[in-house]
């Protein structure tokens, strides 16, 4: 079974000049800041359709491209237990109408080579002006006469539950699903997809939310592009002139309750090598208000997108616990939203989480410096400035204008306002907004680790424990069995055939199937006594990769050439390549231990935390009532950050006297299924195969 997490390591690896007068300056003068620069707004056009919908036009005519947003301006709605049903709504609009099927839709747009996505509550189309007409007609088509497939809901279910596996062990996606459940309460906004309720979702569900909400009088149409607003009018009423308007629910939700005193959230992630740390809360912070231009200069100097940002300066510069530390503070129409966060080590999780506690409280007890300010102040203005050459950011300007009632100067006088912020201000806006004690400190790590040093952070002295999903779990002690590990890795030998029927194994060849971004891969695997190994990868009958043990050298072969394998690569494969591993654990210097019981698909199942010679960590777990093997975890870390990988082993058949898993379902960096198609023991192998 060892050889199958090396298996999957392959697989996941294949697919896997200076200014003169620069002496001159006298440096000892601080320079003093200029005006605010002059900002011109472009200009837009904008007018109302009969049925209400609202069109705004910016027109840019320095190339023949056309673009056009609709976006449908309403309240969130409670989806309750089938959670995910808005957004499926806005995919299946894509997905075929009345006139046209999906295949149609799809043949059309290539032909124009056009674009056209739908999303939740929104539609976007962009083409060569020529093709404005022909565009528009397929777009209004998939907003007005949507048919909302079965089989295509279907498939988008499938889709979401995938994409859910990989986010179920993934440390970022986690810790974001977590704090938003916790941080808005009873809410919209509070609501996450999960299996359950992507499952439950319906076409009925898609069907009632779309008639009661897609209306022309709660939507916007921008274009942006080469068009004039004679022209934009005679489109706008052609294509959406017969959209008919209705009355659109309004609905009013609790804003969240004020979190008394600092609370600690932890999803435990076992033997995890780092942490992954929000501190967030939500904000009572309205778009276009006063607050908005010194709230944001105070996240900037705090930990915003600039590199000069203090949590940056502090955790990552001085103190060397993270690659980046950051904070975000969103306005929004019902509820605004702090963050902070960094991935640090496990061993330093409890000092990053005083850092960042220390500098949000030095945001609200220190004056920061002029020059600090001033500095920010510059890297906003260029950034606003920069951003004004795209008509894409007017149109954006007037939408928000439009749709959260700003004074039509709003924008013209934005870095006039921005730049008339004093520090005091910014002393103000950071004791309205930045309060960490009540935030919510989300972290997910190694709860063994972690659970007594995170105490000290809650105002009540107590860690709250949640699973993947945000639901509340008990810290429970672990259960504690009378079986050793060594008994449990015996009762599976026993379950699997017996000690007698392994050591008849002399080698075994396995053929396997999985796909991996819609390509069928097929897998030959090759073991012979005692420790030769070979793993061949293909795909359309192609050879892709090579990867080979004849006992002494490992190598690796592929489009790119031949490599030999050294190192603790070697090593790794030397050891997997051994033959009925479970066997050999005392002789190998496999260390084993038992840590209770854990439920697994609903199923007790003995945990055995194992560590190999090289000291990598990982998690067997062994089913208390059939004693087979049904699930390996391993922690993973890559450039891209810390992952779990799972691999789930079912539908045990026998072979020779021995049962194999022939199913084997991997999550974590890549999600797939290996199929096994056959297994053959004691069949001649020769030599050649592991060169």
């Amino acid at each position: 079974m060892k050889n199958l997490k090396n298996i999957f390591s392959i697989i996941l690896l294949s697919v896997l000049f200076v200014n003169l007068s620069f002496s001159q300056i006298d440096r000892s003068i601080k320079p003093q800041p200029g005006p605010a620069p002059e900002i011109k707004i472009g200009e837009y056009q904008s007018f109302t359709l009969d049925n209400g919908l609202k069109v705004i036009v910016v027109e840019n005519h320095k190339v023949p491209v056309v673009s056009y947003q609709l976006t449908i301006d309403v309240d969130p709605v409670m989806q309750n237990n089938a959670v995910g049903y808005v957004g499926v709504t806005g995919d299946l609009l894509r997905k075929g109408t009345k006139n046209r099927s999906k295949q149609e839709l799809d043949e059309q747009i290539d032909f124009m080579g056009a674009t056209l996505n739908t999303y939740e509550n929104g539609v976007f189309a962009s083409s060569l002006k020529k093709h404005s007409d022909n565009l528009l007609s397929i777009m209004s088509d998939v907003l007005i006469n949507p048919i909302f497939p079965e089989d295509e809901l279907e498939k988008i279910k499938k889709q979401t539950i995938s994409g859910l596996t990989a986010s179920e062990t993934d440390p970022n996606s986690i810790a974001d699903r977590v704090a938003k459940k916790l941080v808005y309460g009873n809410h919209p906004y509070s609501e996450i997809v999960t299996k359950e309720t992507i499952g439950n979702v319906t076409r009925e569900n898609c069907l009632n939310y779309y008639n009661t909400y897609y209306k022309p009088n709660v939507s916007y149409l921008v274009i942006v592009g080469d068009i004039t607003i004679k022209e934009s009018k005679d489109l706008a009423k052609k294509h959406f002139g017969s959209w008919t308007k209705g009355i659109v629910p309004k609905h009013e939700y609790q804003y969240p309750d004020k979190n008394i005193g600092t609370r600690i959230a932890l999803i435990d992630k076992d033997d995890a090598v780092q942490s992954v740390i929000i501190i967030t809360y939500p904000v009572n912070l309205k778009p276009g208000t006063e607050d908005v231009f010194s709230s944001k200069l105070a996240n900037e100097i705090l930990g915003g997108g600039i590199f000069s940002g203090r949590l940056m300066l502090n955790l990552r510069e001085d103190k060397g616990y993270t690659y980046g530390a950051r904070s975000s503070l969103s306005s929004d129409k019902l509820i605004g939203l702090f963050e902070a966060g960094a991935e640090v080590r496990t061993s330093v999780t409890d000092s990053a989480i005083t850092e960042f506690l220390f500098e949000m409280n030095r945001m609200r007890t220190e004056l920061v410096k002029e020059e600090d300010l001033q500095l920010t102040k510059n890297v906003a203005t260029g950034s606003f400035a920069r951003s004004l050459e795209r008509p894409e950011t007017i149109a954006g300007f007037a939408l928000n204008t439009a749709r959260y009632n700003l004074d039509k100067n709003y924008y013209a006088s934005y870095l006039e306002k921005l730049n008339a912020v004093s520090v005091d201000q910014i002393q103000k806006a950071s004791q309205k907004f930045i309060t960490p004690d009540n935030a919510i400190i989300v972290v997910v790590g190694d709860k063994d680790y972690l659970f007594e040093k995170l105490t000290s952070f809650s105002a009540k002295s107590i860690v709250e424990l949640y699973d993947f999903n945000g639901n509340p779990i008990k810290d429970e002690p672990k259960l504690w069995v009378d079986i050793s590990a060594e008994q449990v890795i015996a009762k599976y030998i026993n379950a699997i055939g017996g000690k007698d029927s392994l050591e008849k194994i002399e080698s075994i060849t396995q053929k396997a199937t999985t796909s991996m971004s819609g390509m069928t891969i097929k897998l030959v695997t090759y073991k012979k006594a005692p420790n030769k190994f070979a793993m061949e990868m293909f795909m359309n009958n192609n050879l892709l990769n090579k990867q080979s043990f004849d006992g002494e050298k490992g190598k690796i072969k592929g489009f790119q050439g031949e490599k030999e394998i050294t190192g603790e690569d070697l090593e790794e494969l030397k050891m997997s390549a051994i033959l009925n591993q479970e066997l050999k654990y005392e002789e190998l210097g496999i260390k084993l231990s038992i840590d209770g019981v854990e439920k697994i698909e609903g199923e007790d199942a003995f945990k055995i935390q194992v560590l190999m010679p090289n000291g990598k960590k990982s998690i067997d777990f062994y089913s208390a009532k059939t004693g087979f093997k049904i699930q390996s975890r391993e922690t993973i870390v890559t450039p891209q950050g810390e992952f779990v990988q799972t691999q789930s082993y079912s539908d045990y058949r026998e072979v020779s006297g021995v049962k194999y898993p022939f199913l084997v379902k991997v999550s974590g960096i890549q999600n797939m299924e290996l199929v096994i198609d056959s297994i053959e023991v004691n069949t001649e192998i020769k030599d050649e195969v592991f060169q």
